[in-house]
């Protein structure tokens, strides 16, 4: 347990390292979700040698990368892999049912901000980047809309999963991980 106002990026090694001289596995490979894993976490496992299996923020990737991903021809259930530095690979999946829940999940957060400015309820707080709110484009001093040219690009994106791995498993065991 860590105290309340400890920020969980300095978690995820003192965890790994208390598990590690607890159990003395014979192979340890880290499987985390995107959520704890800062590019100095990232390097941390790599430094210290470790195995993973990370959820990867695909649209953070550099444009090159970017482009490869967009590039790729996945159907429903296939994956490609994608060589990174360190020894690492980028594996791509598409799953088709995946894709149906990211273009509703969008569609409804348009739908609330469009409510949200028909009805003059949209205020400085809904002026950030997460969520839907990316959709928002400031026009002037005071002036909001909705980017629907974004919301239409985000689309490409829909039914696509990222994992970073370091690992040599084969890509199909990496996802059912």
């Amino acid at each position: 347990l860590f105290e309340g106002n400890k920020y969980e990026g300095d978690t995820l090694l003192p965890v790994i390292e208390h598990f590690e001289n607890k159990h003395k596995p014979d192979k340890l490979i880290v499987v985390a979700d995107a959520g704890l894993l800062s590019n100095k976490n990232i390097q941390r496992l790599i430094e210290k040698n470790y195995q993973y299996i990370l959820g990867a923020r695909i649209k953070n990737e550099t444009n090159q990368i970017k482009t490869e991903i967009l590039n790729l021809k996945l159907n429903d259930g296939s994956s490609q892999s994608i060589k990174k530095p360190n020894k690492q690979r980028l594996i791509i999946s598409y799953v088709k049912s995946r894709a149906i829940k990211d273009a509703h999940n969008r569609k409804r957060g348009l739908v609330k901000l469009e409510k949200a400015l028909n009805t003059g309820k949209l205020s400085k707080k809904h002026i950030n980047n997460k969520g839907y709110n990316k959709y928002l484009k400031l026009e002037g001093k005071i002036t909001v809309a909705i980017d629907y040219e974004k919301y239409q690009d985000d689309a490409k994106w829909d039914g696509l999963k990222g994992y970073l791995t370091n690992t040599t498993l084969e890509k199909e065991e990496v996802i059912k991980q």
